[in-house]
C-alpha cells in the first residue's frame, strides 16, 4: 500500500490533536504509567505531560494538563473546521484534506499546585521525560471556580436626585463580591431657549459639559443591594438654568474591584 505525502510527511503518520493550541506527542508504550493515572480517584484530576527534554518543563506541562481539565469542567467551547482540496489533472488528481478540532476555555483556576497529592516521572526510549501528577480538586472547588469565572454583574438604578445629591441603588446578581470605591459623573446641559435668547437678548451657549471625579466610602456587595450617595456641587439646577430652558442629563460611572482584584464598573444615565 502506498501512502501519499503531505509536505513530505507520510499521510498515515499525521495525527492532529489540538487542545488549547498545543500538540502532544504520544509517549512510548514501554513507559511505567502510575496507577493514579490509569485509575483516577474520585474528586481528583490526573495530568500527563508530553515527552520533554527537561524534567521541569515536563512537570509544568503536566500541571497545565490538569488546569485544562478543570477549565473543561467549568465550561468549554469547541471549534471544528474541515477543508477539502482537489488539484492536478483528471488522470492524476490529488486530494488534500485538512481537519482541525480545537478548544478554547476561559475561566479561573486556583490551588492546583497546593492540592497536588502525588507525582512521578519516567523516561521514554528517546530519553525524554514524561511527568505524571495527581491533584485533588473536589466538586465544591470546581463550583467555586465556576462562580468566580462568571465574574461579577453589577446593575444600578436611580433612587433620587435632589439639589445635587444623587442616591443610587447598586445590586450585584452573580454572587461574586464587589467593592465600589469611586465614581465619575458627567453633567451635560442643553439650553433649549438659546436660539431665541441669542437672537433677541444676549449670546448664550448652546450647551455645556462638566465632569466630576468622586471618591466614595467603600461599598461591598455580593448577591445583594446597597445605596450609594453622590454629592455633586454645582450639578443642581440653578435659576439661570430655568431661564435658559436647560435640559440636564447625568452619566454616573461607579468603579471598584471584585474579590479577585479584577476591575469592575457600572454606569447609569438619567
Amino acid at each position: 500500500m502506498r501512502l501519499k505525502l503531505i509536505f513530505g510527511i507520510p499521510a498515515g503518520l499525521i495525527i492532529l490533536c489540538l487542545l488549547g493550541n498545543s500538540t502532544y506527542a504520544q509517549p512510548s508504550k514501554t513507559l511505567n504509567i502510575p496507577n493514579f493515572v490509569t485509575s483516577v480517584p474520585y474528586d481528583h484530576f490526573a495530568g500527563v505531560s508530553p515527552p520533554m527534554l527537561t524534567i521541569d518543563k515536563a512537570r509544568n506541562l503536566a500541571v497545565a494538563d490538569v488546569v485544562r481539565q478543570v477549565l473543561g469542567a467549568i465550561g468549554i467551547n469547541y471549534h471544528y473546521s474541515y477543508t477539502g482540496l482537489v488539484s492536478g489533472s483528471p488522470y492524476k488528481p490529488k486530494r488534500i484534506i485538512d481537519y482541525r478540532l480545537s478548544s478554547v476555555a476561559h475561566g479561573v483556576v486556583m490551588g492546583v499546585e497546593q492540592n497536588m497529592v502525588q507525582s512521578s516521572w519516567a523516561r521514554d526510549q528517546a530519553g525524554n521525560y514524561v511527568y505524571f501528577v495527581l491533584v485533588r480538586y473536589p466538586n465544591k472547588l470546581v463550583r467555586e471556580m465556576r462562580r468566580l469565572s462568571k465574574g461579577a454583574k453589577v446593575v444600578v438604578s436611580l433612587i433620587s436626585n435632589d439639589d445635587g445629591l444623587i442616591i443610587l441603588k447598586v445590586t450585584e446578581v452573580n454572587g461574586v463580591g464587589v467593592t465600589l470605591t469611586s465614581a465619575d459623573v458627567t453633567v451635560k446641559k442643553k439650553n433649549r431657549f438659546e436660539p431665541f435668547l441669542s437672537f433677541c437678548i444676549w449670546k448664550v451657549p448652546k450647551s455645556s459639559v462638566r465632569r466630576f471625579k468622586k471618591a466614595i466610602t467603600p461599598v461591598s456587595i455580593c448577591r445583594g443591594s446597597s445605596e450609594v450617595g453622590l454629592q455633586i456641587k454645582g450639578a443642581a439646577k440653578r435659576i439661570e438654568d430655568y431661564l435658559l430652558g436647560a435640559k440636564i442629563k447625568y452619566l454616573a460611572v461607579l468603579k471598584g474591584h471584585d474579590e479577585l482584584g479584577r476591575a469592575v464598573s457600572t454606569k447609569i444615565s438619567f
